[in-house]
C-alpha cells in the first residue's frame, strides 16, 4: 500500500530534518529556518517567550523572589576578593551600595545570587533563616566591646590576652567584613539548612568563611554559619583548591 500524499509530506520533511541535522553536528552550524511559514511562526513563539517571560519577571520582582538560574554579570574582581581585616581595615566613613533582603541589608552586588540562593532552597522544601548580614562601623565596635567584657568577665586573661580571644570571636569595629555587606550569617540550627548551604552555596557565590584548620590564616575562630560573597566563579576555584579568601587572594594576585 502506497503512502498518502501527507505521509509523503512528513516523510519528506523527516529526511530534511535529519540531513539538517548531520550537517550542523559536521559543520558546526545550525541551518535558519528557510520556510516563510515557519519563520513567522518561529517569530510569533519568540513574542510568546518574550511575553511570559515578562510576566514572570514582574511576579518575581513583586514578591520578592528569583529563579534559581545563576547569571552572573561581570563583577569587579578586586572588589568581591577584599579582605578586611586589622592589616586592611575599613574607615568609619566606608558604606557600600546598600539594597534590603528579607529585612536585612546587603551589598547590591550579591543581592540578586542571594535571591536565587534563597529561591533553590525553597524549590527544595528547605527555609533559609538569616541572623545578620551588613553590619555598620559603630554597630560592630559596640559588638566588640559587649565581647570583650564578656572575656574580661572570666577573669583568666591579661588585658592583651582577652583583647586577642575577643577579636578571634567578634572583629573589631573598623575590621570585619560585614562592613563591606558582604557577608553573612546564617541560621544552621536547621540540618537541612546548613547542609544545603554546604551544598549549594558556592553555585551562588558563597563561601564559608571561616573554616576548619584555617584559623591560623584567618585568624578568627570557625563557624558553620558566616558564609562571604565572592561570586560564583570565585567560590568553585577556592573549592577546588581548597583555599579560604586570604589564600585565593595571595593565588589570584600571583597569578
Amino acid at each position: 500500500m502506497g503512502l498518502t500524499p501527507s505521509e509523503k509530506k512528513r516523510y519528506n520533511e523527516s529526511k530534511k530534518r535529519r540531513r539538517q541535522a548531520i550537517e550542523s553536528y559536521q559543520t558546526g552550524r545550525i541551518k535558519p529556518i528557510r520556510s516563510k511559514g515557519k519563520i513567522i511562526a518561529f517569530a510569533a513563539a519568540v513574542l510568546v517567550i518574550i511575553s511570559v517571560s515578562a510576566v514572570v519577571s514582574v511576579y518575581i520582582f513583586s514578591h520578592g523572589k528569583q529563579p534559581q538560574t545563576v547569571v552572573e554579570e561581570k563583577q569587579d574582581n578586586s572588589a568581591l576578593l577584599r579582605i578586611v581585616s586589622n592589616r586592611y581595615p575599613l574607615d568609619k566613613s566606608f558604606v557600600p551600595n546598600l539594597e534590603n533582603f528579607a529585612g536585612y541589608k546587603v551589598n547590591s552586588v550579591m543581592i540578586n545570587n542571594l535571591g536565587k540562593l534563597f529561591f533553590n532552597a525553597e524549590e527544595k522544601g528547605i527555609e533559609l533563616k538569616i541572623n545578620s548580614a551588613y553590619i555598620d562601623y559603630e554597630s560592630q565596635s559596640r559588638l566588640y566591646e559587649e565581647k570583650l567584657r564578656q572575656v574580661k568577665k572570666e577573669g583568666k586573661y591579661s588585658e592583651v590576652r582577652a583583647a586577642a580571644v575577643a577579636s578571634s570571636q567578634v572583629a573589631k569595629p573598623g575590621e570585619s567584613e560585614a562592613q563591606l555587606g558582604m557577608l553573612v550569617d546564617f541560621d544552621v540550627s536547621d540540618p537541612k539548612a546548613k547542609a544545603f548551604l554546604e551544598r549549594e552555596g558556592i553555585n551562588y557565590g558563597f563561601i564559608l568563611r571561616f573554616q576548619k584548620e584555617k584559623e591560623d590564616i584567618t585568624h578568627r575562630n570557625y563557624s558553620a554559619s558566616v558564609y562571604r560573597y565572592v561570586g560564583s566563579e570565585n567560590a568553585g576555584k577556592m573549592r577546588t583548591l581548597n583555599m579560604c579568601l586570604e589564600e585565593f587572594a595571595d593565588y589570584m594576585a600571583e597569578n
